[in-house]
């Protein structure tokens, strides 16, 4: 590999976590003025060298003998061209999660099979199917770290959790996730760092009347806490389940659970009396 190649190599290199083929090939004609098949051929000659290693077909991360291991999180936005980093991934680019996972979790049209590299696990999971039927995979998303990593945003990412929490670690792990990034990104009448009424809209977008059911719970159970008013939440009521559903099923015999009429939703006592922040 001749050095004025590896010299226009190492600013994409040194700018990226992860990166895939095509974003390479395009830097490279972009650079060098040179065809899209050059940049294939010095891309290998780039990985023969131990500058850069493959971790699937089309999907790079660069090395060296000093690099720490790939971050799950770059590798995980580049599994595919859609991907965007959701659930429990999501609330650790937050800073919400409460506990350390070593995978990551994003969400696409058509996920990839898992991926495991050196730090861990990457898997996909698809878009909700009402996002899919209206279009609307992206909303309530945003790019971050110089526009290299889209992620579900805080308001999303609080409903996604409520909707799929075994993707997030089950309801401890959301609770917590509430309580860490309701801290962080505290819901102001100016501003609206954490917006609730964008939580009601992307919830309603997504038509599974038991998720505005628990959604519309949860944020009534923050209410004071938050200082937002009572009413942002009503148009949840409109799309509430005809049977009685379950926030979560009683983990065992001697618990107990409450029916709450305004939501149609039976509601633990554990999470009635606030358990979760006692570990």
């Amino acid at each position: 590999m001749q050095n004025y190649d590896l010299q226009l190599c190492e600013p994409f290199f040194q700018s990226r976590l992860a990166f895939t083929a095509h974003e390479f090939q395009t830097y490279w004609a972009e650079q060098s003025l040179n065809s899209a098949r050059q940049g294939t051929r010095v891309l290998r000659d780039c990985r023969r060298s131990g500058r850069v290693q493959r971790l699937k077909r089309g999907l790079y991360v660069p090395s060296g003998q000093d690099d720490p291991a790939p971050s799950l999180k770059s590798v995980a936005s580049r599994m595919t061209q859609d991907a965007v980093l959701a659930y429990h991934t999501a609330l650790e680019c937050y800073g919400g999660a409460y506990s350390v996972w070593f995978h990551a979790i994003y969400a696409a049209r058509r996920p990839a099979p898992p991926l495991r590299v050196h730090s861990g696990l990457i898997r996909g999971t698809a878009f909700p199917k009402a996002l899919l039927n209206t279009g609307k995979e992206y909303m309530e998303t945003r790019l971050t770290r110089r526009g290299q990593l889209r992620v579900t945003s805080p308001e999303r990412t609080l409903v996604d959790i409520v909707d799929r929490p075994h993707l997030c670690g089950g309801w401890d792990e959301v609770m917590h996730g509430y309580d860490r990034t309701a801290l962080l990104y505290p819901y102001m009448a100016s501003g609206k760092v954490l917006d609730v009424p964008r939580m009601v809209a992307y919830a309603l977008a997504l038509r599974r009347p038991s998720t505005c059911a628990k959604v519309g719970f949860i944020l009534e159970f923050y209410q004071a806490e938050w200082g937002f008013e009572a009413d942002l939440t009503a148009p949840l009521q409109d799309c509430l389940p005809r049977r009685v559903c379950h926030l979560e099923r009683c983990r065992n015999p001697y618990e107990k659970a409450h029916w709450i009429a305004k939501w149609n939703l039976t509601v633990p006592d554990w999470m009635l009396a606030r358990d979760w922040r006692q570990h």
